[in-house]
């Protein structure tokens, strides 16, 4: 009703009460006429019905039908009176007079001691009994008897009346029309009335509405006169007064505005004489960023020039063989020019992407792998602190997803390399998790953090971490170094990338860095899909650093591997001695150590005793090491250092549980180039640099990986070699004095022919970021940027020329690793006898340990033989020749105490005796067993343990 016009309003006022009494008076005058209407009916009904019950009594008594008929015939002329019937005292009927003869009453409708009332569709039937009157003297003077002597009596029939409702139908019908128009009558009425009232009201509202339109389009001279009434003058005199203000209000405008548009004028003549002032300022500011880049670009090549030539010539010289003290100069050196070169990035990426020239690229990558080669490039770093490094990748972690690599490598460097410059003690862990995932436009939002144990920041640092040339306070950077960049830079690509970073940290607790990312999911094949055949495995892991070894369980969980955790090495000793018990002995011991355990006797102690006594095989897992040629990894089977990455803890363990060398065909498909005994054309490679540091480095490596080079010091020597004979690759230094690397590449191009294309790449340092697109304009085929990369200059050759290059120095490297790894057997997973016992030794030799130690070494000069000779007999099924070998060891071994090659030695001669169906079971215990004692010899010092006892019994 909020919204109701007046005119709807006053339209509902009064009519509203008006219809509302009229209907409830025409309902009443309605309802009370056709109620008299029946009630009188029915009062003559039962008026006729008792006359009639006493003027034929005496005519029922004789039952005389012509009296009977004279009555009825005048009483059908009353009016609405239809028909007349009479019965007898049993219910039959005697006389009807009038229609409808053939209905009939039912019995229980005739009632002897009152009247009954029948109403049909269209008549009533009033029927009333009729009793014989007493007309005896006595019994009229005494009421009392007459009427006991009529309550006696049985009626003598009963007289039937039927009335018609037509004309009481009528009457009704006449009442109702009559209501009718009363009602609607009375609804025109007052609707006529209101509508009168509304329009004398609302009219002169719809008047003051027009005169405000008009008002409000301008028309300030509008006025206004209704003549409604003194409430409307009043709001007349009030609107063309307002008018008139208004009118004089404008005029007043109008004049200052003429005097505003003046002064703007004047204002727009001086804006214009500024704006080519600021014009000629903003020429000035281009050309000065103009020269902004290009010293830029100037100083990334003067300073990686000489830079190219340190790093280059350090990394050559740290492949040689160098006295320790001499090599860690190189290092010092190698580090140095590595945290400049470092600094020179980040300042080159700043000014890309304040330049607005920062360029992602869009491919397809794996974060798992990304990940680990941030963790295993910055573990020495950490391990030298004595830090604990830990990537957790949670499992619903998508591997396979779209993005820029080396941004996204970039973004985790500079962070985890931030947690580990700030960290003193403690531990550094990187966590990936999903937050979301939407599988509609094929996404998914990551989260990556980097929680250190630090010195964390306050609320004040925090504010201006993220900005430009900022750290913590001004003494970060003398304690730490660097720009202040890395944060700022990390910021800017996260953001250009989709995401978001911030930051949780509190002063004296450590920090928290997180970044998120939202790529499109690459739909390639899962890198774990295929790593079953670790599956059901037990495994038994030793660990001191909390975090890494739940990452270690995480990551072996995941393959499906049962893993048992121990807090101490005797408990791992004891476990193992358990389950090997319970003939249920674990595939492997893991076992992780920090940097002081190294050289811990406990632990060579229990490494040897896994690996020797309990024929269980180790796998250690240590800090970054300057040598691996430690005591413990001389001791265990296999060694990896932390942080682990997957793939080679996966093949170390199939190695030391299955024997499998998964990644075999890797060394063959290295050194194949190597061994190929067909012809290989070696590709023709020109270097072309102005420096002559960089050209001998370039040269230095092409021929360390045994290429036919050749180099030239000017653009003008390069083309002339190239006229001379063609190059299958040419490598361009860009700036050059006289004849740049442009002009020199565009002149090469001119001696191409259509059957050949010399492949030219850019050999420089810009880094700008439109920098390849230019150089491939200029007829450049790709780009490597100083300092040099041996690993790009691989590829760049390979891809350029389909030529697997790789230096004498690696190829023997690859074969030495190949040659070295040795099978091993996996572990025992059952309770065995002891390998050696010195002291059953000397009882066997009657108590000489001296003779003892002559019979044992004896059977050791003998055992590489035996069990080159076992194996060959049984390849060539000499069952014989078999049986007489193990017979001739198993009696070298009943005078020497060596209960576990005895006892195999004895189980092969009896199978080959009886043609036990375990034969090769046997045999493969035996060399087994024969294996064991070789390595426990190896690892033993047992001369010192024979003449020990010797001297016991001696001494006491």
């Amino acid at each position: 009703m909020r919204r109701w016009g007046i005119r709807k309003k006053v339209l509902v006022v009064t009519l509203v009460p008006t219809l509302v009494t009229t209907l409830l008076l025409g309902l009443f005058f309605t309802y009370s006429w056709v109620t008299n209407i029946e009630n009188l009916l029915q009062d003559r009904g039962e008026s006729l019905s008792r006359q009639l019950a006493a003027g034929s009594e005496y005519g029922l008594f004789t039952a005389n039908r012509s009296l009977l008929g004279t009555l009825s015939n005048a009483l059908l002329e009353e009016q609405d009176v239809r028909s007349i019937t009479f019965f007898s005292s049993d219910g039959r009927r005697l006389l009807h007079t009038g229609p409808g003869g053939a209905d009939a009453i039912a019995e229980s409708s005739l009632k002897a001691d009152q009247a009954v009332r029948v109403t049909r569709g269209s008549s009533t039937r009033f029927v009333t009994p009729v009793h014989l009157q007493d007309l005896m003297i006595e019994t009229m003077l005494d009421p009392d008897v007459r009427q006991s002597a009529a309550g006696r009596q049985e009626p003598l029939g009963w007289a039937a009346v039927e009335m018609s409702h037509i004309r009481t139908e009528k009457e009704t019908y006449k009442a109702l029309l009559i209501s009718l128009l009363l009602v609607v009558g009375g609804v025109l009425l007052s609707m006529a009335v209101a509508l009168r009232l509304s329009r004398a009201f609302t009219d002169p509202v719809f008047q003051l509405n027009e005169a405000v339109a008009k008002l409000k389009e301008g028309k300030l001279d509008t006025r206004v006169y209704t003549g409604a009434g003194p409430e409307f003058e009043q709001l007349e005199s009030g609107l063309n007064d307002m008018a008139s203000e208004l009118s004089q209000a404008q005029a007043e405008m109008q004049q200052n505005i003429d005097q505003a548009t003046e002064d703007l004028r004047e204002t727009l003549e001086t804006i214009e004489i500024q704006n080519i002032e600021l014009d000629f300022a903003r020429k000035e500011a281009l050309e000065a960023s103009r020269i902004k880049s290009e010293f830029l670009a100037n100083m990334s090549h003067e300073i990686r020039t000489p830079l190219n030539g340190i790093i280059g010539f350090t990394e050559l010289l740290l492949k040689s063989p160098l006295p320790r003290q001499q090599r860690d100069h190189l290092n010092t050196i190698r580090k140095s020019s590595e945290i400049l070169l470092t600094i020179i990035n980040d300042i080159l990426d700043f000014s890309k992407i304040e330049a607005g020239k920062l360029i992602l690229d869009r491919i397809p990558f794996q974060l798992r792998d990304i990940v680990e080669e941030v963790m295993v490039m910055l573990a020495p770093a950490a391990h030298a602190k004595n830090l604990d490094l830990v990537q957790l990748v949670y499992n619903d972690v998508p591997d396979n997803i779209m993005g820029d690599p080396l941004r996204v490598k970039q973004v985790i460097t500079n962070l985890v390399n931030n947690a580990i410059k700030f960290t003193q003690t403690g531990e550094v862990v990187l966590r990936a998790s999903l937050e979301a995932e939407d599988t509609e436009s094929n996404r998914v939002t990551l989260r990556l953090s980097i929680t250190d144990s630090g010195v964390g920041l306050s609320r004040a640092q925090q504010q201006s971490l993220f900005n430009a040339f900022s750290q913590a306070d001004a003494s970060t950077a003398r304690q730490y170094g660097g720009t202040g960049l890395g944060l700022a830079i990390s910021k800017r690509l996260v953001e250009e990338m989709g995401g978001k970073i911030g930051l949780e940290s509190e002063l004296g607790k450590g920090s928290t860095f997180w970044f998120t990312l939202t790529p499109e999911l690459s739909g390639g094949a899962d890198s774990n899909a295929q790593k079953d055949a670790l599956r059901g495995e037990r495994i038994i892991y030793l660990e001191q650093q909390k975090t890494t070894g739940l990452a270690v369980e995480h990551l072996l969980r995941d393959w499906g591997m049962v893993v048992q955790r121990v807090e101490s090495p005797a408990a791992l000793v004891e476990q193992v001695e358990e389950a090997q018990r319970k003939q249920e002995g674990y595939a492997t011991a893991l076992i992780g150590i920090t940097r002081h355990l190294l050289n811990s006797s406990q632990y060579c102690n229990m490494v040897r005793s896994l690996e020797v006594e309990r024929d269980c095989r180790t796998l250690l897992l240590t800090p970054t090491l300057e040598t691996h040629d430690t005591t413990l990894s001389g001791l265990s089977s296999g060694h990896l250092t932390k942080p682990v990455c997957r793939d080679a803890l996966y093949d170390e363990l199939l190695l030391l549980i299955h024997g499998i060398h998964a990644n075999s065909g890797d060394f063959q498909e290295a050194t194949l180039p190597l061994s190929n005994s067909g012809p290989v054309n070696v590709p023709r490679i020109l270097a072309v640099d102005d420096n002559d540091a960089n050209l001998k480095l370039v040269m230095t490596l092409l021929q360390d990986f045994r290429l036919e080079a050749e180099g030239a010091s000017s653009g003008f020597e390069a083309l002339t070699k190239v006229r001379q004979k063609p190059f299958d690759l040419v490598f361009m230094d860009l700036q050059m004095p006289g004849m740049d690397g442009v002009e020199t590449t565009s002149r090469i191009r001119g001696l191409d022919s259509g059957s050949h294309h010399t492949p030219i790449i850019a050999l420089t340092a810009h880094a700008l970021a439109d920098e390849q697109e230019r150089l491939a304009q200029q007829g450049f085929d790709g780009y490597m940027a100083k300092p040099i990369s041996s690993t790009q200059l691989i590829d760049l050759i390979r891809e350029y020329t389909s030529y697997n290059c790789r230096s004498s120095k690696d190829s023997f490297k690859v074969s030495e690793v190949r040659d070295t790894r040795r099978t091993l057997r996996p572990s025992n997973r059952r309770m065995q006898q002891d390998c050696v016992s010195v002291e059953e030794s000397i009882q066997l030799a009657a108590g000489k340990a001296d003779l003892a130690e002559e019979l044992f070494s004896m059977l050791l000069e003998q055992l590489h033989a035996d069990s080159e000779r076992v194996e060959a007999l049984w390849e060539n099924n000499e069952a014989d020749a078999l049986l007489e070998c193990v017979h001739k060891l198993h009696g070298a071994t009943r005078y020497c105490g060596v209960p576990e090659l005895r006892t195999a030695a004895n189980r092969l001669e009896t199978a080959l005796k009886c043609q036990a169906p375990d034969m090769e079971l046997q045999k493969d215990q035996l060399l087994a067993a024969m294996d064991r004692l070789q390595a426990w010899c190896e690892q033993t010092d047992w001369q010192q343990l024979f003449r020990t006892q010797q001297r016991q019994p001696e001494t006491t």
